[in-house]
């Protein structure tokens, strides 16, 4: 007669067993100890040979790291353009686009303008104030900012119109441009101010208030406006700003870590980024460092020394 034994069955199976949990233990340990130390060591970041658009590198989104990041005499074009497209979106529970072009290929809207709706930084309708500079015949956001409650002030040198007021909406137009300083292009014919120059003189006009929305597309000649208004003291008349940034494929690396440094240094001075967007039609390929991706970034702030909607 055969017998069997059912003690030693068991004991064989409890013994899998425990090298089953043991080796689940194992792993979960390993997994949680790896997770760990990428988060305690996210800084530097690896890759620049491939589309920064195809494969996002990990960057924690700390002010301590970015500032790690654009001082970094190593830091390469990947992680740079990784700053730029930043959109910070916590920063803002309500926000909200206006204006814009539909495109395709690919499908989507271009030249919106994001604002935040939120209750201590929105515009206030009816006595808001919003500068747009570079219209290039496209008045959407103007019109619907306009529709929204604000008086609009309106620049381009580039659309041959003298001054005059746009309708429909509440929009007055100039024919200036922006830059560092007062001058007159001689190569376009243009009168070009300062950012300050003009507030002064419209003040005359909207009273002294602060400027609830300023945008500025104005095809790279941010560059040269940007710090001007903030060394002019500009930037705490300034309730939101929108800028949209263009890359120079053929500009060097350190020219690129230079912008993005003066970027970094507006927002020490209490602006506050909440969103970025990437332009998916205006794409190259950097010359001086292997890097393909956009080469222009809608980037919008608000200024976080105002607290109320006071004005």
């Amino acid at each position: 007669m055969a017998f069997v034994n059912c003690g030693q069955g068991r004991n064989s199976k409890s013994k899998r067993l425990f090298v089953l949990l043991s080796l689940i233990s194992f792993v979960t340990g390993f997994i949680l100890a790896l997770l760990v130390s990428r988060k305690m060591f996210q800084l530097p970041i690896e890759e620049d040979t491939t589309s920064y658009g195809k494969r996002q590198c990990e960057v924690s989104n700390s002010s301590n790291d970015w500032d790690t990041l654009l001082n970094s005499d190593i830091s390469t074009g990947s992680q740079i353009m990784q700053y730029f497209m930043w959109n910070n979106r916590n920063a803002c529970q309500l926000v909200q686009d206006f204006g814009g072009t539909l495109y395709k290929n690919p499908s989507g809207w271009d030249g919106q303008k994001s604002v935040c709706l939120d209750p201590k930084l929105a515009p206030q309708p009816g006595g808001c104030i919003v500068y747009s500079f570079g219209i290039k015949n496209e008045w959407s956001f103007d019109e619907q900012m306009s529709e929204y409650g604000c008086q609009v002030f309106a620049f381009d040198p580039s659309m041959g119109k003298d001054q005059h007021d746009h309708t429909p909406g509440n929009v007055h137009f100039y024919n200036w441009g922006l830059g560092d300083r007062d001058k007159h292009d001689v190569d376009y014919n243009w009168k070009i101010r300062s950012l300050s120059s003009i507030y002064e003189e419209l003040s005359a006009r909207h009273g002294c208030k602060v400027i609830d929305y300023l945008k500025i597309d104005i095809e790279f000649d941010e560059w040269v406006a940007l710090p001007d208004i903030m060394a002019s003291g500009m930037l705490s008349k300034v309730r939101q700003l929108s800028m949209e940034v263009h890359m120079d494929f053929e500009a060097s690396l350190e020219q690129h870590r230079d912008w993005a440094k003066l970027l970094r240094s507006m927002e020490k001075m209490g602006m506050v980024r909440f969103d970025s967007e990437y332009n998916p039609w205006y794409v190259g390929t950097f010359i001086q460092f292997p890097l393909t991706g956009s080469l222009g970034y809608e980037i919008a702030w608000y200024n976080s020394n105002y607290s109320s909607v006071s004005t």
